[in-house]
C-alpha cells in the first residue's frame, strides 16, 4: 500500500506535531487495511518526492511504513515497526499547546471552549476539505486530551478506524475524543 505526501519538507515541518499525528494515522490506517484485507501479506509505503525531516522519518518506520520515493517504486528506507504510543502522546500534548497558543489564551480549558465554539458555528465537510477538517478534529481532540492528564491520561495507538488513537486514562478506561471532534467539526450536536 501506498501512502504518498506530495507536501515540501518545509510544509511537513511547518506544524511537526500534527504532521506526525496525520503521518501515522496514515500508515496505521494501510497497516490495518493489509491486515483485513490481504491476511497481513505486503508492505507499507510511505512515498515523498523529498526527504522526509528526522521527526516525521522516525515517526513513519516505526509505525510500520517503509520510505520510498515518490512512485513508490524504490525503497528508501525499510520499516521499523515499534509502538508509537510514545511518540503519538508527545504529537499530541505538542499540538494542544501550540493549538492554545494560537488562540492566545492562558489555560487548555479556555482553549477547548473557544475552538469548540469556533468548529460549531463553522462546520466542515471531511470529502469536500480534508486538509482542512483533519487538523480541526485534531486539535480539539488534542485540547481535550490535555484536560485528561490529570488523571492520568496519555494517547495510545488503537485498531479504531479513521482515527487509530484513544486517550488511556489511569483507571484503564478510554476514551475517544476524536470521535466527539469529529461530530463536532460536521456540525452534529
Amino acid at each position: 500500500m501506498l501512502v504518498e505526501d506530495e507536501r515540501s519538507a518545509a510544509a511537513m515541518s511547518r506544524v511537526p506535531s500534527l504532521s506526525t499525528i496525520i503521518a501515522v494515522a496514515r500508515v496505521l490506517n494501510a497497516r490495518r487495511v493489509l491486515e483485513t484485507r490481504y491476511g497481513g501479506k505486503g508492505e507499507v509505503r510511505y512515498a515523498s518526492s523529498v526527504s522526509l525531516p528526522s521527526f516525521l522519518f522516525d515517526a513513519v518506520v516505526r509505525a510500520g511504513a517503509g520510505t520510498s520515493d515518490r512512485t513508490g517504486d524504490t525503497l528508501v528506507s525499510p520499516a521499523q515497526p515499534a509502538s508509537v504510543s510514545a511518540v503519538v502522546d508527545v504529537s499530541f500534548s505538542e499540538f494542544a499547546h501550540y493549538t492554545r497558543g494560537n488562540v492566545g489564551v492562558p489555560d487548555m480549558i479556555t482553549a477547548l471552549r473557544t475552538v469548540e465554539a469556533q468548529r460549531r458555528k463553522s462546520p466542515l465537510d471531511r470529502e469536500k476539505h480534508p486538509e482542512v477538517y483533519w487538523p480541526a478534529v485534531f486539535e480539539l481532540a488534542a485540547l481535550a486530551g490535555e484536560l485528561s492528564r490529570p488523571h492520568g491520561g496519555r494517547w495510545i495507538e488503537t485498531k479504531d478506524l479513521p482515527v487509530p488513537f484513544a486517550i488511556k486514562l489511569g483507571t484503564g478506561d478510554l476514551a475517544m475524543p476524536t470521535k466527539l471532534a469529529m461530530r463536532i467539526v460536521e456540525g452534529e450536536s
